[in-house]
């Protein structure tokens, strides 16, 4: 696919593209950010893609900190959404910068694992986080434990308590508290519980993904490898939905367990950016750093994209030249379907996302939250 770029008058891009031009608004800035605070965690679960990265783990600098919130309000970002490849809760500046970012009010989500949650449960819930999402693989002690290891389900249970008794003392709406379960052949027989789960500690929203496999051995634990744990958790899914047609209170998100040929990616549809803990800016979660993952047994190397710096600033980061056309080809260009192509057990091309045989550079065609294998955590 042919795409010339060039600028015009001001900050203007015009994008040919075959017998079209097309420019990209004056008005177009970064809607919704999400922040790595840390790429430090207390867990070490099973899934995690820290577990093949590639880079030192790190911490925001003061200095970073400041410098994202200054973006994020001058440039009137709606969304922030603390997550990335770390525990946010672990950072110092945490709650200091959910606290900045309320007082504009912007809308705040934290992805958390909930270790910390009974600890910091008061001040989330004065300080009005719209949404807090925990990471909940099993609702089974022995389950969730060799899943999540490190962590202890009682101290995860107490943090949902304390947060739901905390909302009815103040007659208050936030958090929406969901919860994001990782379907997996150790857990899939959790499924049929989750409604009752939720129903007992006020959670407002289900997310169902899969685990993306970091290695071959790890592509055994996938519930998309298995057509047992694919047919009974589809009959799962299918019963929770009915029970969930007669509760206005719950929503309920889901991935496929096969590659969608659909390509929606969140990160494009949203206008959102991902601002990594030393401050580069990725242009979603999954290319923010270098790590590998599996999928049918064939290893895929992320090389991470990085665009600029949060010291250059957020719009001008936004509207470089090679962050535009990058955004461009996401959203409108073609691509293939890595995933499911006859050739991808023998074919370069699908080794990394530096490039795919339609001349993308870099490509997003196997990435699994586009394919809706997995959701991402936007």
């Amino acid at each position: 696919m042919r795409i010339e770029l060039c600028f015009v008058v001001g900050d203007l891009m015009r994008i040919s593209f075959r017998n079209w031009d097309v420019y990209l608004s004056e008005s177009s800035f970064p809607e919704e950010v999400m922040v790595e605070l840390t790429t430090h965690c207390n867990l070490s679960c099973i899934h995690c893609f820290r577990n093949t990265m590639k880079e030192d783990f790190g911490w925001m600098s003061d200095d970073i900190i400041r410098s994202a919130l200054k973006c994020i309000v001058e440039n009137n970002v709606k969304r922030v959404s603390l997550s990335g490849w770390g525990e946010p809760l672990l950072h110092p500046k945490a709650l200091w910068f959910i606290e900045k970012l309320k007082e504009k009010d912007i809308f705040v989500i934290l992805n958390t694992n909930g270790v910390l949650l009974s600890r910091f449960a008061d001040r989330i819930v004065e300080l009005c986080v719209d949404e807090v999402i925990v990471s909940v693989d099993s609702v089974r002690k022995s389950t969730y434990e060799s899943i999540r290891r490190g962590s202890n389900i009682d101290n995860i249970l107490s943090g949902l308590e304390h947060v739901r008794n905390l909302k009815k003392e103040f007659g208050s709406t936030k958090p929406l508290l969901s919860i994001q379960f990782t379907v997996n052949i150790l857990n899939y027989h959790d499924i049929p519980y989750l409604i009752d789960f939720a129903n007992k500690f006020g959670i407002g929203k289900i997310v169902l993904s899969n685990i993306i496999p970091v290695s071959r051995n790890h592509e055994e634990l996938a519930c998309y490898n298995d057509e047992e744990c694919i047919s009974r958790s589809e009959e799962y899914i299918r019963e929770l939905g009915r029970r969930l047609a007669f509760i206005w209170n719950i929503q309920f998100v889901k991935s496929y367990f096969r590659p969608q040929q659909a390509f929606s990616c969140p990160f494009i549809d949203r206008n959102a950016l991902f601002i990594r803990w030393d401050g580069g800016i990725a242009p979603c979660i999954n290319y923010a750093h270098s790590w590998r993952f599996y999928y049918d047994g064939v290893p895929r190397d992320i090389n991470s994209v990085i665009f600029g710096h949060i010291r250059d600033g957020l719009l001008n980061v936004w509207r470089r030249r090679e962050y535009v056309e990058f955004r461009f080809r996401a959203e409108f260009g073609y691509r293939p379907s890595c995933f499911d192509c006859e050739l991808k057990d023998y074919c370069y091309y699908t080794l990394s996302n530096d490039s795919d045989c339609y001349g993308n550079s870099p490509t997003c065609a196997h990435c699994p939250y586009a394919r809706g294998l997995s959701i991402c955590p936007l």
